[in-house]
């Protein structure tokens, strides 16, 4: 890759599309990136987020890579940071806390590692699953809470409050072993809600207090931020596609036409009758054929209602309960359903806005809407995680392709003895990630 220590590449492994940024960091400005191309290509091998045809899958991720490389002056992509989803993913906030010594001192980077440590040592994972995102919410030094980086601090005693990110090992390691099979190296991992939320709320709303709900190609995340931090992620197996394959079963069509014929549809509730009156015209194989805009409106309609009533809804009622704020953005694919906002406006009863990428400015036109919000909060994930890498604790990449390799990896096989900490791995691997990266 040209230009090695100042290219940063995050890959989008969705269910519609591949998507791929490349951005570059200022000599004169490490702290900034800019986005100098965005790549993408169909996805094939996927359905609902998750590899189904490895050797597909394979061809989709490296159809994107040879198009952001097109767009790029002598820079080849060799390694990439991957967006990827977690239907099965769990969310678990823990706490932990440790003791300084018996007087005040200075908080160095191992005690914070110790004390995501200690937190994290609460947690009973089977040996199928990993912790893949530890992210902090907040510290508190001596009882004093609300502390959002206590490195270089003075106290006795040190705790803290994190979202742990839970997801099947394996999951983990079919999307490691496709992209490298494409021949890229998987120097990180990156759940969808993460990505998503990072790529669409500004500091500033995530210091608010958002919920950012993105319904993409095969899946809907969740993501929820109070006061700047991530309090909850999840992840439902229902998204665009559904709407599509219900018009295709229905009105007996092929799928590729369904997905055509969508984009001719307002759902909003209150649309005006002239606007779903009338028919659509399909040909297929030859014969033409009239369908109704309301039937297909109907069909939309039901496939929505069962997604909000039955997952977002009381997803952001449980939120509401617990006291954080539930001002929700919407960002994915399925925002460029025409009257989605009215819509989702009638189940939420809350502000309701599409928010579109935190970069868009940077990325070319056509390739800088609600769609790639995923892989361009890849580019403001690697930066935030340079500014604070206790930001966003990663599992180490070894645990995931010691197993794409074939080899064992005793920490998967039984419990966690101390020798064995996450964490001591994590700094390790954090140190070698950054010289890598940065």
């Amino acid at each position: 890759m040209g230009r090695d220590s100042d290219i940063l590449v995050g890959l989008d492994l969705g269910t519609k599309k591949i998507a791929v940024a490349v951005a570059e960091r200022a000599p004169e400005n490490p702290d900034k990136a800019q986005i100098i191309g965005i790549g993408q290509a169909p996805s094939r091998g996927l359905r609902k987020g998750m590899i189904v045809n490895l050797d597909q899958a394979v061809s989709s991720v490296s159809d994107a890579i040879a198009d952001a490389e097109s767009m790029l002056s002598g820079i080849k992509i060799s390694r990439a940071v991957v967006a990827f989803s977690g239907i099965d993913v769990k969310c678990h906030v823990l706490k932990g806390k440790i003791s300084l010594g018996r007087s005040p001192r200075q908080i160095m980077a191992e005690d914070i590692e110790r004390v995501i440590e200690t937190a994290l040592s609460e947690l009973q994972l089977p040996p199928s699953s990993c912790c893949l995102h530890s992210i902090p919410i907040k510290y508190a030094i001596d009882g004093n809470s609300g502390i959002d980086n206590p490195l270089e601090m003075t106290g006795i005693r040190l705790e803290v409050e994190l979202t742990a990110l839970v997801i099947p090992t394996t999951v983990a390691q079919n999307v490691v072993n496709c992209v490298e099979k494409a021949g890229v190296s998987v120097v990180g991992l990156v759940l969808k809600p993460v990505a998503e939320a990072l790529g669409t709320l500004s500091a500033d709303e995530r210091a608010m207090g958002a919920s950012l709900v993105a319904i993409g190609g095969g899946t809907t995340s969740v993501s929820i931020f109070s006061e700047g931090h991530m309090v909850h992620a999840a992840e439902i197996p229902v998204g665009g596609d559904h709407i599509t394959n219900d018009i295709s079963c229905v009105m007996k069509i092929p799928f590729a036409i369904a997905e055509e014929l969508k984009k001719d549809i307002d759902v909003d509730p209150k649309a005006e009758t002239m606007e779903t009156d009338g028919t659509l015209t399909v040909e297929h194989r030859g014969r033409k054929r009239e369908l109704g805009k309301e039937e297909v409106g109907e069909i939309m309609a039901s496939r929505l209602d069962e997604l909000f009533a039955d997952s977002i809804v009381p997803s952001l009622k449980a939120i509401q309960k617990a006291g954080l704020p539930t001002d929700v953005i919407l960002t994915g694919g399925v925002m460029m359903t025409q009257g989605i906002v009215p819509f989702a406006d009638s189940y939420l009863g809350t502000s309701v806005r599409v928010g579109v990428p935190v970069l868009q400015e940077e990325m070319q036109r056509g390739r800088n809407d609600c769609r790639y919000s995923a892989v361009s909060g890849i580019i403001v994930y690697l930066m935030e995680r340079r500014k604070n890498p206790f930001a966003y604790v990663e599992a180490p990449m070894s645990i995931f392709k010691n197993i794409a390799t074939g080899k064992s990896s005793k920490r998967m096989k039984g419990a966690r003895r101390p020798s064995q900490s996450p964490l001591k791995s994590f700094a390790r691997n954090a140190r070698e990630l950054f010289r890598e990266l940065f």
